[in-house]
């Protein structure tokens, strides 16, 4: 099956029985999470879920075709979720089993921010009837205002398109926060289907939607722009409001794929400023400065070996009995003096 748009996915109000393996990748990873929950919801309510990492996969081949055909012990419906790593070819040779197997009755819903769109994983989504892809680039304000409005009104509220600006403007395009501070209102205001309600802006000031103990950009453009003498100041800030350390490291990773796609674009002999202002960019206006000035510092080699890098924190971060968070902390270290030695 072919590439197909995320927002074709969550239209679905039901799970396509030919479709083994969806794979969900690109740098909008509030909507490929959303796109994700949407279609484990379509299991339903009762439907068991198994979560598998892309390790599991490497580790062994044919886990995710054995589980995929199996029933379950505790519900007559079975999802099963993965989460990719790196370019997520470690998982391939289990994907290759899970399109050749004979039987598969419980579909594979795999989500990788740092999947591209010329992975092997993903041309061989894109050669199988049995799967499909959807790569999610981040959508432009106007875009966003709409998500938000519809988002509103899954939950019952009267969002105007006015209030609805604000609200993207205080989240600075995160959507999955978006939606949280959604559900959030719906609860402040008694919202619901039968209970419709009109959301203002002094509720969405009520309820304190400007998240700037959470908002990670400044992290991000602080160390891949080579301020360093602003970052122990950056850092310290991150710890004292409680910023998870690899929500950072997630959200560098999410820009360093974005970086990697328009520096080919770059490379190919357009402008940093022109390839960033294009509405196919899916870079959030207020941040497309600081990613036109960082296209300037980082090229393909750099923008590569960082990735790796960032995977590899990320792993320590996650694994137990680690240094993680002196490891975090010099690699952010790190990335802030490459970029000021390549300005």
């Amino acid at each position: 099956m072919k590439t197909v748009k995320p927002n074709e996915l969550e239209r679905l109000s039901r799970l396509d029985p030919a479709v083994r393996f969806t794979l969900l990748t690109g740098p909008d990873e509030a909507t490929m999470e959303a796109v994700a929950s949407h279609l484990i919801g379509l299991a339903g309510k009762d439907a068991e879920r198994l979560d598998l990492a892309g390790t599991q996969l490497s580790q062994d081949p044919s886990l995710l075709a054995a589980e995929a055909a199996s029933m379950s012990l505790f519900s007559s419906v079975r999802v099963i979720k993965v989460e990719l790593s790196g370019s997520g070819d470690d998982g391939l040779a289990a994907v290759e089993a899970l399109l050749a197997a004979e039987i598969a009755i419980n579909p594979v819903i795999a989500t990788g921010a740092s999947v591209t769109a010329k992975s092997k994983l993903v041309k061989l989504v894109e050669g199988s009837d049995h799967a499909v892809a959807a790569i999610c680039y981040q959508p432009d304000r106007r875009a966003l205002v709409g998500i938000a409005m519809a988002a509103a009104q899954e939950q019952g509220l009267r969002l105007a398109n006015a209030e609805a600006q604000l609200l993207v403007d205080l989240v600075s395009g995160d959507q999955a926060l978006m939606r949280r501070e959604i559900e959030k209102m719906a609860l402040y205001l008694d919202a619901g289907s039968d209970r419709q309600r009109q959301v203002t802006a002094a509720d969405i000031a009520a309820l304190g939607a400007a998240t700037h103990e959470e908002d990670v950009s400044e992290c991000i453009n602080v160390a891949l722009g080579g301020k360093v003498r602003d970052l122990p100041d950056m850092l310290a800030t991150a710890a004292a409001v409680g910023v998870a350390e690899i929500r950072i490291i997630r959200a560098l990773a999410i820009r360093a794929t974005a970086l990697a796609r328009l520096r080919a674009e770059v490379d190919g002999g357009a402008h940093p400023a022109t390839v960033v202002s294009a509405r196919t960019s899916g870079i959030f206006w207020k941040e497309r400065a600081a990613v036109t000035a960082q296209l300037h510092i980082w090229d393909s080699v750099r923008i590569a070996r960082l990735m790796s890098r960032l995977l590899d924190c990320e792993r320590a971060l996650k694994a137990s009995g680690t240094a993680g968070g002196v490891l975090f902390r010099k690699l952010m270290t790190d990335i802030a003096h490459q970029a000021a030695r390549a300005r």
